[in-house]
C-alpha cells in the first residue's frame, strides 16, 4: 500500500519568469518549494522547454526529497492559448512555441508517468478561481476579477461559476477594447501607464518601471498619484457597463501593479459607486499565490 504523501507542481509561467511551488491538496506550499526562473519567452523554442524542464525537476527533486508522490501539474499561462489541449498559441511571447503540445513534451521525460493530471487555466481564470476558494472572493457568486501588469486581463463567474471561452479561456475579452485612439491595455496596463506618467511629468524618464511610480506614489509626488488616480477612472469607465450588466457583486484587482491599487481606490470607486449590485472594490488577498491555488483548485475537481 503507497502512504506517500500526494503532492502537485504548480508553474505560474509568466512571461518575465516561471514561478512555481509543491503544494498538498489543501493549497498548503511546501516549505522550501517555491522556485522562479527566467521563462525567456522571446528567445528559442529551446530556451523555453529548458525552463519548463528546469522548473519541473525542481519540482520533481523537492516531491522525492518529502518522501511525496506527485500526482499532478498545473500551469497557469497567459493566452491565445489552447487550455483543453495544452497548446500555445501566442504570437506577442512564447512565440516560438506557437502550436507546440505541451503536455506530449512534459510526458516526454523519463520522471513523469503517462497519464499524470496536466491541466492549464488562464492566469487571469487561475486567479480568480484561487480568490472564490482562498481569498477575497468567498461568498460571492458574480466576482470580476482584473489582472493589471505588463498586459491587461479579465477573469469573471456567474452563479458562482467561472465562464470560458471555447478554448478554455477568459468568457471575455477586454484587453483590444476600443478606448480613444487605441485600446484599452495601450492605456491600462505597464506600458499605458508609464506613457500617462511621462505625459504628466512632461518629460521622458528613462528606465523607469510602473513600480517605481508606484513609490514615488508612496512617498507623495503629485505626477505618480495623479497618474494612479487616472488609472482609476480609465478602468471605472470602460468597466461600469460590463460591471452593470452582468451584477458583479465583487470587483478584484491583481497582478504586481496591483500592489499600487490605493493610489487608484478612489477615482476608481468614484466611478463604479452608483452599481448596485457591486458589494466590494478590493485587491486579490493572495497578489503572488492566487493563480497557484486556482490551478490546484482546477487539478482537485477535474
Amino acid at each position: 500500500m503507497d502512504l506517500k504523501k500526494k503532492l502537485y507542481l504548480i508553474i505560474d509561467a509568466g512571461g518575465t519568469y516561471f514561478k512555481s511551488a509543491i503544494t498538498d491538496n489543501n493549497a498548503k506550499i511546501s516549505v522550501g518549494s517555491s522556485f522562479q526562473t527566467k521563462s525567456y519567452s522571446k528567445s528559442t523554442a529551446d530556451c523555453i522547454i529548458s525552463a519548463y524542464h528546469k522548473t519541473i525537476s525542481h519540482g520533481i527533486a523537492h516531491v522525492k526529497k518529502n518522501n511525496g508522490v506527485l500526482d499532478g501539474i498545473g500551469i497557469a499561462t497567459p493566452g491565445p492559448f489552447d487550455y483543453n489541449k495544452g497548446i500555445p498559441l501566442m504570437k506577442h511571447k512564447f512565440a516560438s512555441i506557437y502550436g507546440l503540445n505541451l503536455s506530449e513534451i512534459i510526458y516526454s521525460r523519463p520522471d513523469i508517468k503517462q497519464g499524470l493530471p496536466i491541466c492549464y487555466m488562464h492566469d487571469a481564470n487561475a486567479a480568480l478561481a484561487g480568490e472564490l476558494w482562498k481569498g477575497n472572493a468567498k461568498g460571492f457568486a458574480n466576482v470580476a476579477l482584473v489582472t493589471l501588469g505588463t498586459g491587461l486581463g479579465f477573469a469573471y463567474s456567474q452563479n458562482g461559476v467561472i465562464r470560458y471561452n471555447p478554448e478554455g479561456g477568459p468568457g471575455k475579452s477586454i484587453f483590444t477594447l476600443p478606448y480613444k485612439d487605441g485600446i484599452l491595455e495601450d492605456y491600462a496596463s505597464k506600458r499605458g501607464i508609464i506613457k500617462l506618467y511621462n505625459e504628466k511629468n512632461g518629460k521622458s524618464v528613462q528606465n523607469i518601471d510602473v513600480s517605481d511610480i508606484g513609490k514615488r506614489a508612496n512617498q507623495g509626488e503629485s505626477t505618480s498619484i495623479e497618474t494612479f488616480s487616472e488609472i482609476g477612472r480609465i478602468l471605472a469607465e470602460v468597466f461600469y457597463n460590463i460591471l452593470d450588466q452582468h451584477g458583479i457583486q465583487c470587483l478584484l484587482f491583481g497582478g504586481q501593479i496591483s500592489r499600487s491599487f490605493h493610489h487608484m481606490e478612489g477615482s476608481l470607486k468614484t466611478g463604479l459607486n452608483s452599481i448596485k449590485s457591486l458589494e466590494r472594490i478590493s485587491t486579490v488577498k493572495n497578489i503572488d499565490d492566487a493563480a497557484l491555488y486556482g490551478v490546484l483548485w482546477k487539478i482537485l475537481n477535474n
